[in-house]
């Protein structure tokens, strides 16, 4: 298989036509791109009631692989009759992501009970009569209740109000798992849980930090606007121990006479964000105090009336103690550091790469520092911004999927229903501490 030299372009064109034959043609699959819906992977890129292919800003056409790859998904056949009689679990467990996802669409519920190694598929009759016994039969702290992003904001809303008359908060959504990390570790350094930019910030950057992650695979709608950012002079740092093919090079079809935009000034990083990385705070201490340009010093002064903790965290720790728990060079530190201090709207960009460890929320604090140590925490086109798989997950917390309410609106449910909700708590660590559930 030949190598490919970039992301996008015409291969994302080709790859089009192929999932177009999969699902009945290009016109087939045009008309369903086209209806008023929102994207199935980023909720954005979609239009909405504008129609499809049409992004939040107003461009047409604005769509990409993530997008084609859900819509080809969703129009497939259902499974076969005899699917779930032929696979056992474990040889379910043994199928990659996208021969799972090919063997065709569920169309109805499905039951794996104690001691069957095959799942069967049921009636919705039977699977909410399954359902009201078990909830009539347990207490309402022995459940779990748990969305997805791809839910509507009125079903979410419905599910956890139900969840709360039944009398338990244990509910919670998928973006647990991705960023709240995120949320948790921004609220403690700057008291807001979420971005401090918008797109059209990140675009009047001049210096934009790709953490953790895979944006032209994963977050398709920031490439245009890392593109555009590009275009406009910012410099594009990636952090990644694999070097993206698409985070090097990435091309847009409709822009035939420009060659593939390169994103990276400097060669994506092999450092593997395991734990706090105080470097480059530390070099940015360091260079504030030599005497090579007034930038620095001014940006020395800054640390020491706004960064006293980190100075005084940063100053014990050793170069080689550094280098060695980063897994980055020193030179690759201190080129960073130059590109840093030089700037003067830098935005801080991360994604699971960051939030999925042991130490996900002090990664996420020493990244918010490292921002506010330059005043670059809120002020325009810079700013800090995790990047998130899939926009509904905003929507189904906001609307009430979390297990702890906010007072105002905890206040307001129990007002309108004239009933007491269960007091606060943390439905994870009952979660994480149950064994895993098999049907009666």
């Amino acid at each position: 298989m030949r190598k490919v030299n970039k992301g996008g372009g015409w291969p994302a064109v080709f790859y089009t036509w192929r999932k177009a034959r999969e699902v009945g043609g290009l016109l087939k699959l045009w008309k369903a791109m086209r209806s008023k819906n929102a994207c199935k992977t980023c909720a954005l890129g979609m239009g909405g009631q504008s129609g499809g292919m049409v992004n939040e800003a107003g461009h047409f056409p604005e769509v990409c692989k993530k997008s084609l790859q859900a819509m080809a998904s969703d129009m497939q056949g259902g499974i076969r009759a005899d699917f779930f009689e032929t696979y056992s679990v474990p040889q379910l467990q043994a199928f990659s992501p996208r021969e799972l996802e090919s063997c065709g669409r569920l169309t109805s519920p499905v039951v794996l009970e104690a001691g069957s190694q095959y799942y069967r598929p049921i009636t919705w009759g039977e699977a909410l009569t399954r359902i009201t016994q078990k909830l009539t039969s347990i207490a309402p702290r022995e459940t779990f209740w748990y969305l997805s992003g791809r839910s509507s904001n009125e079903a979410a809303f419905l599910l956890q109000l139900f969840a709360r008359l039944f009398g338990t908060n244990n509910v919670n959504n998928c973006s647990y798992y991705c960023h709240q990390a995120s949320g948790v570790g921004l609220t403690t350094a700057i008291g807001a849980s979420t971005a401090t930019v918008s797109l059209a910030d990140v675009e009047g950057a001049d210096l934009i930090f790709v953490i953790g992650g895979n944006p032209a695979s994963n977050h398709p709608r920031l490439m245009r606007t890392l593109l555009g950012a590009r275009r406009n002079g910012a410099q594009i740092v990636v952090i990644n121990p694999v070097i993206e093919t698409g985070m090097v090079n990435f091309a847009v079809p409709q822009r035939r006479a420009q060659p593939a935009v390169r994103l990276q000034d400097c060669h994506a990083l092999r450092a593997a964000p395991h734990r706090r990385r105080p470097g480059l705070a530390h070099r940015h201490r360091q260079a504030g105090r030599r005497a090579e340009c007034l930038r620095r010093a001014v940006f020395s002064r800054r640390i020491a009336k706004v960064g006293p903790s980190c100075k005084h965290t940063c100053a014990p720790l050793s170069w080689e103690e550094i280098v060695a728990k980063s897994g980055v060079e020193r030179q690759q530190i201190d080129e960073l550091a130059r590109l840093y201090a030089a700037s003067k709207r830098a935005v801080f960009s991360w994604t699971m790469g960051i939030t999925h460890h042991l130490h996900g929320v002090a990664n996420v604090q020493a990244i918010a520092n490292l921002a506010l140590l330059a005043r670059h925490g809120r002020t325009p086109n810079a700013g800090l911004l995790p990047i998130r798989g899939h926009s509904n997950v905003q929507g189904i917390g906001s609307v009430g999927v979390t297990p702890r309410l906010k007072d105002a609106i905890l206040e307001r449910l129990e007002s309108q229903f004239g009933c007491v909700f269960p007091p606060k708590s943390d439905s994870i660590p009952w979660a994480a501490s149950t064994p895993r559930p098999m049907a009666n």
